[in-house]
């Protein structure tokens, strides 16, 4: 609450909340956060509205039900102010059985109402929560790499945990309290009216200075609880990223200086918290002293209007007393649940913010299907950088691979190997030119049925948590176990599978690093021979490995790619030299095209490389040789 109201709020809001407020510490390295800017750039992606339209049948009977449980609560002090003016002030026994016996009807109702209302409310909330995280998830997979190149994958974590958990505390407690608690200030607010309109006068008096604080309160809070957010998801991200390197942390005896920068990145965290809280502390005993407050002015007016003979009965006076701390609990109640609010909304800005960003490599809506392709690749004038103004990694290249063709790609570091086959495979899109199969740019074509058709084993093999054979089954869900051996057989892993604990049936977890790199790899390649791919992308997968094991991958690459659109990327030279081109990159362009022989007498770049790797392999000889 800006502009207007704020300036209304440090108006009404008393001197002593105002000094205190002033004296809290500031949080450390706080950034500049402009929270009404932050809100702006979430875009239109997704709002409560649209989150909860959906499920507005269910939202509608639980309102229902919580009318129901607001009016059964505002009927108890009715009968009460009823029982003493009606039944006890005038000796009516019976008539107070009577007041009694309905109140334990009505409260009966209101038991029976409550849990309908509660498994109501919490079924709804856990369908809605399931709803966003499903459609979070689905989004974070139709994103395309380049957004993974730049976010932090504890930021995403943070997305999909923390943000997710404050919508979760809102919907499942926050939004049930603050309905109940809105309906029933709301009726007693009326029905105060009708008790005595007299009497109302003073806690209209009151109702100034309850609003102005709460708007203080909302206006520091938001700025903390954005603070807090951004700050849990630098956790997250240095959580994750430690865990991925610990290996590397022991072996350079980092340790205690990665227990501190996590130390101090949670006491950061911890610091906003505290901030989030001391403004609670502040808030709820000022809710608390304002309603004794109120009801010190009812009783003052009350005694007065009963000492000079004022049409103001006993019943009335208790019954409005009553109606006050059904006035001000629910006020505590709304104030509570604001806490959850506030973290919710936050939330909901990073989580628009995720949702909102739009895939560089989008699906046209009027995509091809290719159908079963032939396997024909071809580049024009293709042009690539990572990112805007950054130098090119890819400078105009012309070429075309054939069906069933083996391409080499070598080059040193940085020449664009491994850009030309994410490009190839429409992981990014070309900054300039085109690239077409069988003719269809990849633009216009549905990934879906191409990329079916589509082999990838990368350079650092990755396998899933599960088991050996569902790891080869990855790419084909469908595929028998029979199938899967034949996979298995044609890339020389069913040996080395079989000596395994449980065989196929083997656990996989982290990533599968009980295995050597070589059986990894192995395992990789069962998994694109099993999808039968008409194009296969081969990114450097005999970087890390030995020369044994080397040969061994080798042999296995070159079964996979007998008869398909290969890509080969070559760390070493021996792996491309079986190709039936070889494609030689320098600085993102095509210098020199060609077969092994060919290149070699051209006495070009490749020819060049190639003797700097015989000279290599010839001085590891020697070396094996007199050890």
């Amino acid at each position: 609450m800006g502009g207007v109201a704020g300036r209304a709020a440090l108006a009404t809001a008393t001197p002593e909340l105002l000094e205190r407020i002033a004296r809290l510490p500031p949080l450390r390295d706080e950034p500049n956060v402009d929270v009404a800017a932050q809100e702006r750039q979430t875009g239109p992606a997704i709002g409560l509205r649209d989150l909860i339209k959906p499920f507005s049948t269910s939202l509608v009977v639980g309102f229902v039900l919580l009318c129901i449980d607001a009016v059964t609560g505002l009927v108890a002090p009715l009968l009460i102010g009823r029982a003493v003016d009606g039944a006890i002030l005038a000796g009516k026994v019976r008539a107070l059985g009577w007041v009694s016996l309905a109140l334990l009807a009505v409260q009966s109702a209101s038991w029976i109402n409550s849990r309908a209302m509660q498994l109501q409310t919490a079924r709804t909330s856990e369908r809605m929560l399931f709803a966003l995280r499903s459609r979070m998830f689905g989004h974070l997979q139709r994103l395309s790499l380049d957004y993974y190149d730049r976010e932090l994958g504890g930021r995403i974590m943070a997305r999909m945990t923390s943000d997710i958990e404050a919508f979760s505390q809102l919907f499942q407690q926050g939004i049930l309290t603050a309905l109940v608690s809105f309906l029933t200030s709301a009726g007693v607010f009326f029905v105060l009216l009708a008790l005595d309109f007299r009497l109302s006068l003073g806690v209209f008096a009151v109702m100034p200075v309850l609003f102005g604080g709460t708007a203080l309160f909302r206006r520091f809070t938001r700025q903390a609880y954005l603070i807090s957010r951004e700050r849990i998801a630098r956790v997250y991200a240095s959580l994750q990223e430690d865990i991925a390197g610990v290996r590397v942390t022991q072996a350079f005896a980092r340790r205690r200086a990665s227990e501190q920068h996590f130390t101090e990145l949670s006491a950061s965290y911890r610091d906003a918290r505290l901030r989030s809280m001391q403004l609670m502390s502040f808030f709820f005993p000022f809710l608390q002293l304002l309603s004794v407050f109120t009801k010190v002015i009812i009783l003052g007016i009350g005694a007065v209007r009963l000492a000079n003979g004022g049409a103001l009965a006993a019943g009335v006076l208790i019954a409005f007393l009553l109606y006050l701390d059904q006035l001000f609990s629910p006020l505590q109640q709304l104030s509570q649940v604001f806490d959850q609010w506030v973290q919710a909304r936050v939330s909901l800005g990073r989580i628009r913010e995720l949702l909102a960003h739009e895939s560089s490599t989008p699906e046209a809506p009027d995509a091809t299907d290719p159908g079963t392709i032939k396997g024909e690749i071809r580049f024009e004038s293709v042009r690539f950088a990572y990112a805007e103004g950054s130098p090119e990694a890819i400078r105009g290249i012309d070429f075309v691979v054939h069906p069933g063709e083996t391409v080499g790609l070598v080059g040193t570091t940085g020449a664009g190997k491994s850009t030309f086959v994410k490009l190839a495979a429409r992981f990014y899109d070309p900054s300039a030119g085109r690239i077409t199969v069988d003719g269809i740019p990849l633009t216009k074509m549905a990934m879906s049925p191409f990329r079916q058709q589509l082999g990838y084993v990368p350079q650092d093999p990755f396998l899933f948590s599960g088991t050996v054979l569902s790891n080869i089954r990855y790419g084909r869900p469908d595929s028998t176990d029979l199938e899967i051996e034949r996979a298995a057989r044609a890339v020389g892993a069913h040996d080395f599978i079989r000596s395994l604990p449980q065989g196929y049936l083997t656990p996989i977890f982290a990533g599968g690093r009980s295995l050597s790199a070589g059986q990894r790899q192995l395992l990789c390649l069962a998994r694109a021979e099993l999808v039968r791919p008409v194009i296969l992308i081969l990114d450097e997968a005999t970087a890390n490995l030995d020369l044994t094991t080397e040969a061994e991958v080798q042999r296995a690459m070159r079964r996979v790619a007998r008869g398909r659109t290969t890509l080969l990327i070559a760390h070493r030279l021996q792996t491309a030299r079986h190709a039936d081109r070889i494609v030689v990159l320098e600085h993102g362009a095509v210098v020199e095209n060609g077969p092994h022989e060919e290149l070699v007498q051209a006495g070009g770049r490749y020819a060049k490389l190639w003797e700097t790797f015989r000279r290599a392999e010839l001085r590891e000889t020697s070396l094996r040789a007199s050890a």
